[in-house]
This record gives structure tokens, C-alpha cells and sequence, in this order.
């Protein structure tokens, strides 16, 4: 068995590669093979460690730490014959919720000797893969502002979000976008435009409820109405699991997207990366193209 542990050593505002160093030597250290821990310097690390790993051969690429590293980490292994291990460490996790992982490290790390290996569906957005959500609306927007922010005071977490999406709500325009999805087209004025893999961006904020990760199919939500009072009962109902009770609330699913956004600042984020796009943006779903660690049925 060959396993390689990816560690974000700033996650969950602990020594995180220590703490996964302890646990793989206690939970392996009656097993033969290699098992090795490696911590990320700078972005982009997890990846080409990830990478790495694929290509040697390994068979399970454990990525421990937040969303953006899990993203990394996954990305490398889409179609390939390497299982994902998840550690959550960050302040959303919205794929490790998705899937009933475990929080505590050293349950997480023995779903390698315990666990099974799902397969899971893989977005697509333009060049790069995401795994529980991508968004073109607010949420683009939020996930921009709170990047640069972390990224001078390297401070994260989900409290940050909530003043962001305040002070920016009161200013922000919602620009006429084209969703052509299979043989069908729509026009909206997007408050929030989430394609989702998932049930949540994370944190328990649910976009998608009774989305699932292995149909094949992304859900294209869209909350049009953006006054004060709908913002209120938005934030509410994703947090109780209600958001699709609310009118403003459209869904559509299907496995060949396109957005097409008008005006400028085309904001988009992948599990909560920010990226800059086009105009025109192409969203597809590898359907069951990654496999990952998820506990046995009643374990």
C-alpha cells in the first residue's frame, strides 16, 4: 500500500502536519508499505504534490486541510485509479459534508484500512474541476473580496463572509445572463447562480438540497430577487435546508452547461476559489470520474 498524506500546514489553526504525522504512525505502524507526509509551501502545491503521486503510482493521495487544498488535491486524480482520503480542516468542507466524512483526524485517515471508495461526479468550469460548487453571482463576488482579504491578513474561516456580504449587498447589480443547459435556454437576473455537485457551498449552507454527487447531473440554482427581505429569508432557509421554498428560487438540472454573462467582471469560483472568466463560460460534469474514501454503510 502506498499512501501519500497532503497537508495544508496552516489549516484549522493547528499544527496540522504534526498532528497528521502522529496518527499515520500510530495507525500504520503495523503495516507494510510506504506512507508518507508532505506539507504544501505556496498555492498550487497540493496539486503538483497530488500529481506526483498519481503518477508513481500510489493508491490513495490523502488532502488535508480546507476547500481550496481538497480541490487541488482531487484535481490531479480525475480519471485516474487513485482513491481521494479527505482530513477536514477547513471552515466550509462542502464535499466532505456532502459525503458523511469524518471530522476527527485519526477517523479520517483510517478510512484507508476501513472505509470503501465511492465514485463521485466532477464539474467542469472552463478549464478547471470543482467538486461541490461553482458560482457566477454573489457568490463570486463574496469569494473574490474574501481571498484578497485573506490572502494580506492570512486570516480565513467563514466568520469573515458575513460583513463582506453586507456592506456588498447594498451595492451589488445583478447583470442579464443566458443559461443554455442541453437543449434549453433561460434568461436571468442572477443574485445568486450556483452550479452545484452537492447539497452545500459549506458551512452547512445549503444551495441544492437532495442534490447528489453521483447522478451523472448538476443542479443550476438561481435566486433572482434581491431585496432586503428575500436576502434575509435566503440566508435563513439555505442554513435551515429550505431555500427551494423559497419564489425566487429556480432549479434546473442537467449535464452540458452554458453561461453566457453580459456587462464586465466576470467573477466565478470553483469550491470557492475566485477566478476571472469571459463572457461566456462552459460548465460539464465528468460523471463518476473520481473515486474517494467514504465510511462503510453503518460504520
Amino acid at each position: 500500500m502506498k499512501i501519500r498524506f497532503i497537508v495544508n500546514p496552516n489549516a484549522g489553526g493547528t499544527n496540522s502536519t504534526e498532528e497528521v504525522s502522529a496518527s499515520v504512525s500510530n495507525l500504520f505502524r503495523n503495516q507494510s508499505g510506504i506512507f508518507e507526509v508532505r506539507a504544501t509551501k505556496s498555492t498550487g502545491h497540493a496539486y503538483k504534490l497530488s500529481e506526483e503521486a498519481r503518477d508513481k503510482g500510489y493508491d490513495i493521495v490523502f488532502a488535508c486541510g480546507g476547500d481550496g487544498t481538497i480541490n487541488e488535491v482531487a484535481s490531479a486524480l480525475v480519471k485516474s485509479d487513485v482513491s481521494l482520503g479527505i482530513i477536514p480542516k477547513g471552515s466550509g468542507n462542502g464535499l466532505a459534508r456532502a459525503l458523511t466524512l469524518p471530522w476527527d483526524v485519526d477517523a479520517a485517515i483510517s478510512l484507508a484500512l476501513r472505509g470503501k471508495v465511492k465514485r463521485v461526479d466532477v464539474g467542469r468550469v472552463d478549464d478547471r474541476y470543482f467538486f461541490a460548487t461553482a458560482g457566477f453571482g454573489f457568490d463570486a463576488l463574496i469569494s473574490k473580496i474574501y481571498d484578497s482579504k485573506a490572502k494580506k491578513s492570512g486570516k480565513r474561516g467563514i466568520l469573515p463572509y458575513f460583513p463582506i456580504a453586507m456592506k456588498e449587498f447594498m451595492t451589488y447589480k445583478p447583470q442579464s445572463t443566458k443559461i443554455r443547459y442541453d437543449d434549453k435556454m433561460m434568461r436571468v437576473f442572477p443574485f445568486l447562480l450556483t452550479i452545484a455537485n452537492t447539497e452545500q457551498y459549506g458551512g452547512n449552507a445549503i444551495i441544492a438540497p437532495g442534490a447528489k454527487p453521483d447522478d451523472g447531473l448538476l443542479d443550476v440554482c438561481v435566486v433572482e430577487d434581491v431585496s432586503p427581505m428575500v436576502a434575509l429569508k435566503l440566508a435563513f432557509n439555505m442554513f435551515k435546508g429550505r431555500v427551494d421554498q423559497l419564489e425566487s428560487f429556480k432549479r434546473v438540472l442537467a449535464n452540458t452547461i452554458e453561461i453566457v454573462m453580459e456587462g464586465s467582471n466576470h467573477y466565478v469560483h470553483a469550491d470557492g476559489e475566485p477566478f476571472t472568466s469571459g463572457e461566456r463560460v462552459k460548465v460539464s460534469v465528468v460523471p463518476k470520474g473520481l473515486k474517494v474514501l467514504v465510511p462503510k454503510a453503518g460504520a
